[in-house]
């Protein structure tokens, strides 16, 4: 991406120099040549009426003898011609000067005698002057126009630099500038990177809350219990119901673990191709046995995924031990491709999800309310620990109503789909 973003920046730089180098070339070399005729034509002149007011004062050989001095110790040749000059000999007329083709000059001296001048052998060279104008110009113009994108990027970067800043304070509201001030995708790039940081410390804060609210009741129940034991003779139901309520709390640690672990997923996942639907049976026929109701299979066969097996496994096992708690009877799982998408639906028969909390039942610690179930069904953290895992897999989770009456959550797995 680099080489094309500098490829681009190049062709853009030679662009500019082969629109301007003519340009530049054409007014430099008019402009050039016609200072230079004019201050060309004016040395001819003030030769040419110094000699004129000096002529009748000279006799022929004075006369020659000064033209051949002013050859010998000048830059100019100057000789008498006896060819009848034109009428173009009454103006001075200097063509072609930067080409360095030689040409004459030819000048009446008292009305009637002809001489001829060569052209100047000036020590500077024109062509390089001119060399300079074409090429050095347009360069010098690319330079400058170089220089200020450096310092225009120069800007933006220290512009990334100040939200950069205010991240590394704490305040995670702060955004790089996605508009004028942006560098390509990099600020696109970084204001991801500080929405998912915003949103995993909003999630931490809200598990701390979550913990510290989840762990007062058991603990509460246990303190409650404790002090009624030594004041009931039924110690032996309490102690069993003490055991109950230590188990509840060993699985909420273990829960928090997990979602720990799971936050942190995508930087150890290993993505390899399976036979999904080898897996999902051999898995499912694994679960069952720890299940209080039977899982019904709907599995197409030869279906490949590349996915991290482990996360797919921990998915599969999290929603069918969801499933279980609120059916009544079967749970249903099937895996079905249809043109390139590719589900994976885990259905019970139970009480199913009032459409108002379907997005919550993903959020920590949320579990449906214990007055429609009448009891309490885990700690919340299942399903949220499977909308990490496909969030890392690009997949996505939908809780809908179930043909068989309860709750029917699809995974669509598309984005994993092996041909």
């Amino acid at each position: 991406m680099l080489l094309i973003r500098f490829g681009v920046k190049s062709l853009i730089f030679i662009l500019i120099f082969l629109t301007i180098n003519p340009l530049l070339t054409s007014l430099a070399t008019d402009y050039f040549s016609t200072e230079l005729k004019q201050d060309v034509e004016l040395d001819y002149r003030a030769y040419i009426y110094a000699l004129d007011a000096a002529r009748p004062a000279l006799s022929n050989e004075q006369w020659l003898a000064l033209l051949k001095r002013i050859s010998e110790q000048s830059n100019l040749t100057v000789k008498t011609i006896s060819t009848p000059a034109s009428e173009q000999t009454q103006t001075i007329l200097v063509e072609n000067v930067h080409d360095g083709n030689l040409q004459a000059v030819t000048a009446k001296i008292q009305g009637n005698e002809l001489i001829q001048f060569s052209a100047f052998r000036v020590k500077d060279n024109v062509e390089t002057i001119l060399f300079f104008i074409q090429y050095g110009l347009p360069l010098g113009l690319i330079l400058f126009l170089f220089l200020l994108h450096t310092l225009w990027l120069q800007y933006r970067l220290f512009r990334l630099e100040l939200a950069s800043k205010l991240i590394a304070k704490g305040q995670l509201s702060g955004r790089a500038d996605t508009g004028l001030f942006a560098i390509g995708r990099v600020n696109e790039t970084f204001n991801h990177m500080a929405e998912k940081l915003e949103r995993l410390f909003a999630q931490q804060r809200h598990m701390i809350r979550a913990i510290s609210h989840e762990l007062k009741t058991p603990i509460f129940r246990l303190q409650l219990k404790l002090e009624l034991l030594d004041k009931s003779s039924n110690n032996e139901k309490l102690i069993y119901e003490l055991f109950e309520e230590c188990d509840e709390l060993d699985t909420l640690v273990h829960e928090i673990l997990e979602y720990s672990k799971v936050e942190q997923f995508s930087s150890s996942l290993n993505f390899t191709e399976i036979n999904l639907s080898n897996s999902l049976q051999n898995y499912a026929k694994s679960i069952e046995k720890y299940c209080n109701h039977p899982i019904i299979l709907d599995v197409q066969q030869s279906i490949f995924a590349r996915v991290d097996n482990a996360g797919i496994k921990r998915v599969i096992h999290n929603l069918v031990v969801n499933a279980d708690k609120y059916a009544v009877e079967q749970i249903h799982v099937s895996l079905l491709r249809q043109g390139r998408r590719l589900l994976l639906t885990v259905e019970d028969d139970g009480i199913g999800i009032a459409k108002g909390k379907r997005e919550l039942v993903f959020q920590p610690f949320y579990t449906v309310d214990e007055s429609r179930t009448g009891k309490r069904h885990g700690v919340g953290l299942g399903l949220a620990i499977v909308k990490e895992i496909l969030s890392s897999h690009d997949a996505n989770v939908k809780i809908s109503k179930s043909q068989f009456g309860g709750a029917c959550l699809t995974i669509d797995l598309s984005s994993c789909f092996v041909e």
